[in-house]
């Protein structure tokens, strides 16, 4: 868990430009007005008329003309420079079209998405007003990636207990370009990711997920590819195939880059020693990765993917069941989708050099904690001592013990079965050991 006061949580801000190098975006230099149109989806992505700026009585429509209008007069200002629309229109059309979304779910999904939108003008901003945030620098950050269930959220937080290591808080990486001054203004921003931390622990609670999940513990920077829908963790709060399929075959790069933009931002306002970072996804875009961060190293850490499924079935189930109408049945599509997910994964690997990547097993991490970390620091270039070890071991021992008073999610209750899974994920299965 990060280790930072209350004051210093927010008051932190980010490093590293993507502008000038990799045929990246400059972020913050943006003058036309934005697209409104998506890969040929229409602007009202539900049921208006493709084209029409939505009225007062179409208000529950999620339309991209609506969104901009809200960022408009939350900000007071034109939605000028804004990025990504395309992906935007994608998921807008999946959301009206599949998600089958209840009235309040439509009011959270279109007030998730217009925050998305004021973060990214927010970063324009900044990086139009403080330029010297894009010549800063991220120097060999450490990527911990594995599914929902592997166990990378417990490593992730044991890593950020290292005092040579720094993981940016749940409160920082919801607000990247936020500049909190006041302790009343750094109070209401610890309370506004609070609340996100409680709702997604709410969810699962009882069942092993979200133990980890806090404002001032160490978040998954899926949050930052979000701010660019280009998050697949929207995959796990919505059904929304259309936006999936799409996504799990769309390039990153910039919204990668974007990712770096903000850490950047992050960083330049609460200076940070080596970044730890954390997305349950990154494995299946390790190229483009290591393309917006040259010299990071990746951890990967495997679990036998019956449980990951289940994992991922499970926190689908509750956090669909706050928004939809009717959840479906999920546990073929994670199934499905976590196959998908390994097979690019392995295909990805082929492009990383070696000594970048790094492979753990969960079972190795739960019987040998401090051992598996210090090998984590080895490849990181990181120092253990025997003070860390006694944390580590500590940590993950209370982590354990804890998920192990929980109910885990089983595959069978996704009418799934775990000796099939068992058989489908063979290889998987037999090249990682688990």
């Amino acid at each position: 868990m990060s280790r930072r006061s209350e004051p210093a949580v927010l008051a932190r801000e980010s490093a590293v430009p993507w502008g000038g190098t990799g045929g990246g975006p400059v972020w913050g230099r943006g003058t036309g007005r934005p697209r409104r149109a998506a890969d040929g989806l229409p602007r009202t992505a539900a049921h208006g008329v493709p084209g029409r700026r939505p009225g007062r009585r179409d208000r529950d429509v999620l339309a991209m003309d609506d969104l901009l209008d809200r960022v408009r007069e939350d900000s007071g200002t034109d939605a000028v420079g804004l990025r990504f629309l395309p992906a935007l229109g994608r998921l807008l059309h999946s959301l009206d079209t599949e998600a089958d979304l209840h009235a309040v779910g439509r009011a959270a999904a279109r007030s998730t998405l217009v925050a998305a939108l004021l973060k990214q003008q927010q970063m324009i901003r900044l990086l139009r007003d403080r330029p010297e945030i894009a010549l800063s620098d991220i120097r060999a950050p450490v990527f911990v990636t594995g599914l929902p269930g592997s166990g990378a959220a417990m490593l992730h937080n044991a890593l950020a207990e290292h005092p040579g290591l720094d993981a940016p808080t749940l409160a920082e990486l919801h607000d990247p370009a936020g500049r909190p001054t006041t302790i009343r203004q750094r109070r209401a921003a610890l309370d506004r990711a609070g609340g996100i931390a409680r709702d997604a622990a709410l969810a699962t609670a009882g069942r092993g997920s979200g133990l980890l999940v806090g404002a001032t513990r160490p978040g998954g920077c899926h949050r930052l590819l979000g701010n660019a829908f280009h998050g697949m963790a929207a995959t796990l709060s919505w059904r929304v195939p259309g936006y999936a399929s799409w996504l799990e075959t769309a390039d990153p790069t910039e919204a990668l880059a974007f990712h770096r933009a903000q850490l950047q931002a992050l960083t330049w306002r609460i200076p940070a020693s080596r970044l730890v970072l954390r997305d349950s996804f990154h494995a299946r875009h390790l190229k483009q990765l290591l393309r917006v961060y040259p010299d990071a190293k990746v951890v990967q850490v495997h679990r036998d993917p019956a449980d990951t499924v289940a994992a991922c079935a499970g926190i689908a189930t509750a956090l669909r069941g706050r928004t939809a109408r009717q959840v479906r049945p999920v546990g073929q599509e994670w199934a499905d989708r976590v196959e998908r997910h390994l097979v690019a994964s392995e295909r990805a690997r082929l492009d990383v050099p070696r000594g970048r990547l790094l492979d753990l097993r969960f079972d190795d991490l739960v019987a040998d904690p401090a051992g598996q970390v210090r090998a984590v620091l080895a490849f990181a270039g990181v120092t253990a001592t025997p003070m860390f070890d006694r944390v580590v071991t500590t940590f993950v021992a209370g982590t354990v013990r804890e998920a192990r008073r929980a109910r885990p999610f089983q595959p069978a209750e996704f009418d799934l079965s775990r000796r099939e899974l068992h058989s489908r994920f063979a290889v998987y299965r037999t090249r990682y050991g688990v």
